[in-house]
């Protein structure tokens, strides 16, 4: 099961600028008991996070909201997405081929009107 994680929150300037409502988002993972986020970096650098389910309840306080995604089946080696932004990332994760997806507020409408 493939869940898109939203956040508010950023330390990255261009997003700051460039992205209205989320400023950030991230594909999880999860099997059984285990989640896994694979969270954006940077530039070829893709680091995977084991949480529990509970760490997605903590994560909701702290204003990330997830979405579920129907999606196929994750990708073998998403640590080997050549990626420039987090956007990209998630799209290619989840097999999105929409181009005109550029924000992660984008995506969130995207996944809300399908």
């Amino acid at each position: 099961m493939i869940y898109i994680g939203f956040s508010k929150r950023t330390h990255k300037l261009y997003a700051k600028i460039l992205c209205k409502r989320f400023k950030h988002c991230a594909p999880v993972v999860i099997h059984g008991q285990k989640c896994y986020l694979y969270q954006f970096v940077n530039r070829n650098n893709i680091v995977k996070i084991e949480l529990n389910k509970r760490d997605l309840t903590v994560l909701k306080h702290y204003g990330w909201i997830f979405v579920k995604y129907s999606a196929k089946n994750a990708p073998q080696c998403p640590e080997k997405i050549k990626a420039i932004t987090c956007v990209q990332f998630t799209k290619r994760f989840c097999h999105i081929q929409k181009k005109c997806v550029l924000t992660p507020y984008d995506l969130f409408r995207f996944i809300h009107d399908k």
